[in-house]
């Protein structure tokens, strides 16, 4: 009996010495980083530091034989691995894209924000009724717009550089607020374009609003009224918020600019400005 007690406390001290020993930490393999393009940045987390060594207690070692047994009796639980729950994995990403900034766009330092309702990514014209290449842009954007996702809206915003450009802003903001905008922006690029008429003149707008159904009374009340005051301001604004060099230019939700050398047509201006509403609606 005393020689099965002897050997019993041997295997007890064993079992006590290898318990003590915290497992060694396994290896974290790191996520693979996401492509520069769509890079974000992250928090990594703490390393986890591996458990300090216990030493068995004397109370251990001198716990009743008897408990001893019966805890040696009990079979232990097989190791298991922990599996943590996965994340739901985001919806594919597309990265390879076709226009590269720099080349074909200029992403603005500060974001803008746009006019659109809210859930709306707004693509933003901005245009000068005297320019050839808008007026040739205007039939080719109408068709475009009626081909635009539910959740893209095309606004049109009227550069401001000088007093030409004010006068004519002026008019297309009268158009807007009288719900003649589509027909009095064609009358317009008609008449600087096909009719040599320069249209800088209040008398030859006005007279342009009467061939189109506009009363001389209400052309004047809505021509300098606050509304258009207020639109006017804010196309000031954004001219300069968006660092207009040349028109036509199309900026994505405040934020992109068709402004790169390498767009040389209509087409590619297009093709870019649905790349970067892409992009945006990826981000969002």
């Amino acid at each position: 009996m005393k020689l099965f007690r002897s050997v019993l406390f041997v295997t007890l001290l064993s079992v006590l010495a290898a318990c003590g020993k915290a497992s060694e930490p396994q290896a974290v393999v790191a996520p693979a980083s996401t492509p520069e393009d769509n890079s974000v940045a992250t928090i990594a987390a703490p390393a986890t530091e591996p458990a300090a060594e216990v030493s068995p207690t004397a109370e251990a070692v001198a716990a009743s034989v008897d408990e001893t047994v019966e805890a040696a009796a009990q079979s232990p639980l097989p190791a298991r691995d922990i599996v943590l729950p996965a994340n739901n994995p985001p919806a594919a990403q597309q990265t390879n894209w076709q226009y590269k900034e720099g080349d074909y766009y200029t992403t603005l330092t500060a974001a803008q924000g746009s006019s659109s309702p809210a859930g709306k990514i707004e693509v933003a014209e901005i245009f000068w009724y005297g320019c050839g290449h808008c007026y040739n842009l205007e039939p080719v954007i109408g068709e475009w717009e009626k081909q635009l996702p539910a959740d893209v809206n095309l606004v049109r915003v009227p550069v401001m550089w000088n007093p030409t450009n004010e006068i004519h802003g002026r008019a297309f903001y009268t158009a807007e607020a009288l719900g003649k905008r589509a027909q009095i922006s064609q009358a317009i690029f008609k008449a600087i374009h096909i009719e040599n008429r320069p249209m800088t003149e209040e008398q030859d707008i006005q007279k342009l609003f009467a061939e189109s159904g506009v009363s001389a009374d209400t052309f004047n009340k809505t021509f300098r009224s606050f509304a258009v005051e207020s639109q006017l301001r804010r196309a000031k604004d954004l001219t300069t918020k968006y660092r207009v060099k040349g028109v036509p230019l199309l900026v994505v939700d405040g934020k992109y600019l068709t402004d790169g050398p390498k767009i040389k047509s209509h087409d590619d201006l297009l093709a870019v400005a649905e790349e970067l509403v892409q992009r945006e609606r990826q981000d969002r």
